[in-house]
């Protein structure tokens, strides 16, 4: 079983909330997050007009294209989401994004090292058998914000050529 850390590509800039805290409190988890949006929800962007629009975006909550959301269905059809409209008025441009509702395990190992404040994970381990057959979920058990897919997932999401991810091979025992 091989196991990835997914997250936004760096190289590719996010676009920036301008809204995000007018409507939801700071601090919240994703689940928190998830369970206070509504289904349908707009928010005002900033992106610089040469920028495209990624397939993911981990920054304020975890959201993804409808091409990403179609992989996570074909996956994990169990999976509920709720949608965004994200707006540029600057730019006169928007783009709908899906947020999923992840299932969040808490399967790290006791051999995963970890920052103090327990925000960032330094080396990763995951425990075989808490995952069972989970192709897509958010870690739990810590602070940050990590998404992990298995090796078929992430294998789909490279052919179909999800743009704007970078992935990190996590041990699994």
């Amino acid at each position: 079983m091989r196991y990835f850390m997914i997250y936004a590509d760096k190289k590719n800039p996010q676009p920036r909330f301008m809204d995000w805290y007018t409507q939801m409190r700071p601090g919240r988890t994703d689940s928190q997050i998830y369970e206070e949006l509504s289904r349908q929800n707009h928010f005002q962007i900033e992106l610089n007009r040469e920028i495209t629009f990624m397939d993911l975006i981990c920054h304020p909550c975890f959201m993804v294209s409808k091409e990403f959301a179609a992989l996570i269905r074909v996956y994990s059809p169990e999976i509920q989401f709720k949608y965004a409209t994200l707006n540029d008025k600057e730019n006169r441009r928007s783009a709908f994004y899906q947020i999923p509702d992840l299932p969040q395990l808490d399967c790290l190992d006791e051999k995963s090292e970890i920052s103090r404040d327990g925000s960032i994970i330094i080396k990763g381990v995951l425990k075989k058998e808490k995952i069972q057959t989970h192709s897509i979920f958010r870690l739990g058990g810590i602070k940050g914000r990590y998404i992990v897919a298995d090796l078929k997932f992430v294998e789909s999401a490279c052919r179909r050529e999800v743009m704007g991810m970078r992935i990190e091979e996590i041990v699994v025992k």
